[in-house]
């Protein structure tokens, strides 16, 4: 990783803590800016590698925390390390959730202290690395880990919601790892259907299906040397899983239509929103790829778990759209801030991103009023509302999906009365069928049936229904589609 050096900006009127930065500054081999006042600081622009605030609590900065809150409104990419008189451990605790990354008590351990400067210096850069944002605890809790697993060369499982910043974590393990001069690729797996994300994986040799018209090097040639990162992991099907597993093993493949062995030399980074134990039982996933690709699992948090982080993101999120489209939003105001760290964001950083740039395209003035952000997020609740259902929250996302297809098929039968009278006006032999299988399905409710049963055939005749259009046939069965494309496969219907 190329590594940009922070500054370290220091408040610190202390002669022998003064002396200790200085000490520290040329191990590290920062940059030192000293100021002689808090307006002077303010008022300096902010370096591109960010800083870290030093400020001496046992003088006229005795009021630290209400200068780190200035701090906050005014930069986002720095540390704060505060240098004062003992205090209660709990107090220090309090104090780091709401902006102080580090509390040295005086007089200062000068090797202690060293190291802790260090080990805040790589958190920085690995930020601004890989462009993340934040200082929470829940995140930067993540970052340490990232830090102590990412110069090894173990594979490396991340778990996140979607949206939440999984191939960001991947590129920031890979910049700090051993490979950070070599290549980086990523592939979703679940955007592709098998046969093309084969090709994607290993390549294809000239004439080996319909359209190759010459050879195509596949992501583990082209990360030879360095990471592969695959998203999406629990979507790979069984066959592919096979693959995968072989080229852990032995750094060995062919390309698709291929004789020759190339041997490649790759890490695996994986990632997914889902529970792969849960595909493991099932037997959706190979329990042996699991194991090989879950040597280190790195959780990240939902953007509701840091929520202290929100004004960050939401002044980096202004200003990046304001500059992009020609907009002169300055940032929002007070109570839209707050209406903002209240919502539960299941979107995640992606939905918030997408909701600031939509706010500051069609914002009219230099500041976006919470009247503003209240409609917007309406609209947004709005489109992810879903029926109501007794859907229990310790069930597993996969054991949600299903109950939630069979009450869908539950409620379809008086669908299914509306949709035969459409259908008979196309054809007597239409409407005997569905009145046949309204029979049929209604004699069933009278007695137990696997669940899988139901849930296919509600799947296969609301795609009937809908003349094969799986947007409509997913908004009738209440379910996503991408929830509808993995049953689907799961159940042969593609």
């Amino acid at each position: 990783m190329k590594k940009a050096n922070p500054e370290i900006w220091s408040l610190v009127e202390d002669e022998a803590a003064a002396r200790l930065i200085t000490e520290t500054v040329e191990s590290e081999q920062l940059t030192l800016r000293r100021f002689s006042s808090v307006a002077e600081a303010l008022g300096a622009p902010e370096p591109s590698a960010g800083f870290m605030l030093c400020i001496d609590a046992t003088g006229k900065y005795g009021n630290y925390l209400t200068i780190i809150k200035r701090f906050q409104k005014r930069f986002q990419s720095f540390e704060t390390v505060v240098l004062g008189e003992p205090k209660r451990v709990e107090i220090i605790d309090h104090e780091r959730e709401i902006g102080v990354d580090l509390y040295c008590t005086v007089p200062v351990n000068g090797e202690e202290f060293l190291a802790k400067i260090a080990h805040l210096a790589a958190l920085r850069r690995l930020k601004n690395a890989a462009s993340i944002i934040g200082r929470s605890r829940p995140l930067n809790d993540m970052l340490e880990k990232v830090l102590q697993v990412a110069p090894t060369e173990v594979s490396v499982l991340i778990q996140g919601e979607s949206g939440s910043g999984k191939e960001l974590t991947a590129i920031a393990i890979h910049k700090v790892s051993r490979r950070s001069d070599r290549p980086f690729e990523a592939v979703s797996c679940g955007a592709l259907a098998e046969g093309v994300l084969e090709s994607e994986l290993f390549g294809h040799e000239r004439g080996s299906f319909t359209g190759a018209v010459s050879r195509r090097l596949g992501l583990f040639e082209r990360a030879n040397g360095g990471t592969l990162f695959l998203d999406e992991v629990g979507e790979m099907s069984l066959n592919m899983q096979v693959r995968l597993l072989r080229v852990i093993e032995t750094g060995d493949f062919l390309r698709v239509g291929g004789n020759e062995r190339i041997h490649t030399d790759v890490r695996l980074i994986a990632a997914t929103n889902r529970e792969l134990e849960s595909a493991v039982e099932r037997g959706k996933f190979r329990q042996d790829l699991y194991y090989r690709l879950k040597v280190v699992q790195v959780n990240i948090p939902p953007l509701r778990a840091r929520r202290e982080d929100i004004p960050m993101l939401v002044n980096y999120f202004v200003r990046r759209s304001s500059l992009k489209h020609g907009k002169a939003v300055r940032g929002i105001d007070k109570q839209g801030i707050e209406l903002l760290m209240n919502y539960p964001w299941p979107g995640n950083v992606r939905e918030l991103s997408n909701v600031i740039d939509n706010l500051t395209v069609l914002s009219t003035d230099t500041v976006i009023r919470s009247g503003e952000i209240e409609k917007r997020l309406q609209e947004t609740r709005a489109d992810q509302t879903v029926p109501d259902l007794p859907v229990h929250v310790q069930k597993s996302m996969e054991q949600m999906e299903r109950e939630l297809i069979l009450n869908s098929l539950l409620s379809l039968n008086n669908d299914v009365k509306e949709i035969l009278h459409i259908l008979k006006g196309a054809g007597q032999e239409a409407g005997h069928r569905w009145g046949r299988w309204m029979e049929v399905e209604e004699a069933k409710m009278d007695r137990p049936q696997k669940l899988d049963t139901i849930e296919r055939a509600a799947i296969r005749e609301a795609l009937i229904a809908n003349g094969g259009n799986r947007r409509r046939t997913a908004k009738q069965l209440g379910i996503s589609e991408r929830t509808l494309y993995r049953r689907l496969k799961e159940y042969d219907l593609m």
